[in-house]
């Protein structure tokens, strides 16, 4: 993901990363903002199918074509292999997302991640305190320490 950013062609430094105009501007699925516990909650509501507090936000149906694969092939910039649906990262020989094959994931500038396993019905998100760009490496270890976590807590479920 470093590479996004450090595109010579597009240059992004993390001071406007981090800026208030850069928070504030509607720049889809590049500049998505929340802590841990918001990611958590609405990573939890498309886990378990939509729902949140009584109220149904996506139907199983639009969740089902969102984890469809769309593409499975090394990505030009990041230069790995990379399986996509429709805005979600999906599970991977590469990127491993748990036990089950459904699980799919959601990943930030700076090592966010967060987890679904619609099969397991839950979810995990980790964000940081403070984005430092450099650390946007697609395998971030603290990241893919909590999600091998989550991986073995799953499968004894």
């Amino acid at each position: 993901m470093v590479k996004i950013f450090t595109n010579p062609l597009d240059p992004t430094p993390q001071e406007t990363v981090n800026s208030r105009a850069w928070r504030a501007a509607e720049i889809p699925a590049g500049n998505g903002h929340g802590n841990a516990r918001s990611i958590a909650r609405i990573t939890a509501t498309i886990a378990r199918g939509g729902e949140l507090d009584g109220i149904q936000l996506l139907s199983s149906n639009t969740i089902e074509e969102a984890i469809k694969e769309q593409i499975y092939d090394t990505d030009l910039v990041l230069l790995y292999p990379v399986r996509f649906g429709l805005g979600f990262g999906l599970n991977s020989k590469e990127r491993p997302l748990g036990p089950n094959p459904r699980s799919f994931c959601w990943s930030g500038l700076g090592g966010s991640l967060a987890v679904m396993d619609p099969d397991a019905k839950t979810s995990f998100a980790y964000a940081m305190n403070k984005m430092v760009i450099q650390l946007a490496d697609p395998k971030d270890p603290r990241a893919d320490k909590l999600n091998e976590t989550f991986s073995n807590i799953v499968a004894k479920l």
